[in-house]
């Protein structure tokens, strides 16, 4: 994996597709299934995912893999996991309870890791050349408008009753939308500099 930059372009591009297919295909496999050994196998998919994922983006855009990039990888990747397996395996345990701030202790669990990765985002962010930090600005930003003004027409074509909203379901989906949004134009951002 690590000299997959001196690869051929169709090389680099059929497993950094073969990576976000085996990411999909495990969230897929995770939504679907119900049964444990299904679960322990989507999220072992999901992880490989992301790590092919993470290489093969890095060769795609022809660059190599640095000391920083090897360390965010290895502090993000089981810091999602352990979100996984919180979302997945203790937060419908709030069922069953009915003491009120121990309820929200379990569900606000999933809180921890997800602040662990915004903590080691900016710690990589703040790491970068200036260059790349104007890159994941202007990515930031995209992210932002893009992912309000989705969330405002939302609102507005719920507000005239033309569509339905569940509104705990949307504030859900921000972050990830956010992040997904930030990836695309952090990317894009790249490219444009690179032909510049």
């Amino acid at each position: 994996m690590a000299r997959m930059d001196e690869w051929s372009a169709w090389q680099r591009w059929g497993v950094w597709l073969l990576g976000w297919a085996l990411y999909v295909g495990a969230f897929w496999l995770l939504l679907a299934g119900a049964g444990l050994a299904t679960r322990i196998v989507a999220l072992a998919g999901i992880c490989a995912g992301l790590l092919v994922l993470t290489y093969s983006s890095k060769a795609v855009l022809n660059e190599r893999m640095r000391k920083i990039d090897h360390w965010q990888l290895r502090t993000i990747l089981p810091a999602f996991l352990v979100y996984m397996l919180l979302v997945l395996y203790v937060m419908p345990l709030e069922a069953g309870i009915a003491t009120p701030w121990l309820k929200a202790l379990v569900v606000l669990s999933p809180m921890l890791p997800v602040l662990f990765i915004a903590w080691a985002v900016v710690r990589y962010v703040n790491r970068c050349d200036e260059m790349e930090r104007r890159q994941h600005l202007e990515a930031a930003g995209v992210a932002v408008v893009v992912v309000s003004v989705a969330c405002m027409t939302l609102g507005l074509l719920s507000a005239a009753k033309l569509i339905t909203v569940n509104g705990a379901l949307v504030l859900l989906l921000m972050l990830p939308a956010l992040c997904v949004v930030y990836g695309f134009a952090c990317t894009w951002s790249k490219w444009r500099n690179r032909a510049r």
